[in-house]
């Protein structure tokens, strides 16, 4: 069972560390229920559902799915018991791969998307080439930069989140729980920040084999930086990853950052679509 359980945690890492982080929780208190797994040649995958008391979350990952319409049936089984006692508990559906019934199948169940996009992987067999000394100083984080943070995320960020429908302001109005994130990541060496003397220029952070985040300040933008970070991201986590595993996601919509990334060895190799459960107001 360890090991079955280690090979389906696997399958999760696909769609990101936080969903394993909260399956494996969930396995240690035997809180999933794992209704459909494959790892033959033509069927690679498995649907399970992980919940707390406040949430119940169905992950669908899948390489390969050779029973789509059986796949979809134990879907419906399974989930709709779950919204028809009116959960009080938030009710998601992250699916990972080239799934797109599976997407319209939840979509039709009254779910509605939080993101969707692609995932990227890095495709060089080697860490990219040493560059030559810039201006830029590099530092990780501490919290009296909590402030420049905030403004170059929030500001990094505010045209996709416009094109989304989604808040700009999202650091601003947490900067409490921005700051213990910040703080947890630094102390795992996997945040660092970019300075032209003292203006905050990017920054990157990095989660297991994910690029988390890679943020350039609009004003320095299209002018080489975004390129440099990038490559230092990758040169620092070619190092203490197995060769090839480095990923990265990147919101549909964010068409620019995708180009910038594929012009940089990355390739997409998944779709992603996050979900949640949207309630008929009685």
């Amino acid at each position: 069972m360890e090991e079955r359980n280690n090979r389906i945690l696997q399958l999760i890492s696909l769609i990101s560390t936080g969903a394993v982080e909260y399956v494996r929780s969930a396995f240690g208190r035997e809180a999933v229920s794992v209704l459909y797994y494959g790892d033959s040649g033509t069927n690679q995958g498995v649907f399970c559902v992980a919940e707390d008391e406040g949430c119940v979350i169905a992950y669908a990952a899948f390489r390969k799915c050779d029973e789509p319409d059986v796949l979809l049936e134990v879907m419906e089984q399974t989930i709709t018991p779950y919204l028809q006692a009116r959960e009080q508990r938030e009710i998601c559906f992250n699916v990972y791969g080239s799934n797109t019934e599976i997407v319209l199948f939840v979509r039709e169940l009254g779910f509605v998307s939080d993101l969707e996009g692609y995932q990227l992987q890095y495709v060089n067999d080697r860490p990219v080439p040493a560059e030559e000394a810039s201006l830029l100083q590099e530092q990780g984080f501490t919290p009296d930069m909590l402030e420049p943070f905030i403004a170059l995320f929030d500001t990094a960020y505010e045209q996709l989140n416009l094109e989304n429908g989604w808040r700009t302001d999202r650091y601003r109005s947490e900067p409490e729980l921005f700051l213990r994130m910040l703080e947890g990541f630094e102390a795992s060496g996997q945040v660092r920040s970019f300075w032209l003397q003292d203006s905050l220029l990017g920054a990157y952070i990095t989660d297991g084999v994910y690029i988390r985040d890679l943020v350039v300040a609009p004003e320095f933008q299209n002018c080489g930086y975004g390129r440099t970070i990038l490559h230092r991201c990758v040169n620092q986590m070619w190092s203490r990853t197995e060769r090839g595993n480095i990923y990265l996601r990147v919101a549909g919509s964010n068409t620019g950052a995708k180009r910038f990334y594929e012009r940089n060895q990355f390739v997409p190799i998944a779709r992603f679509a996050e979900h949640t459960y949207r309630r008929q107001e009685q």
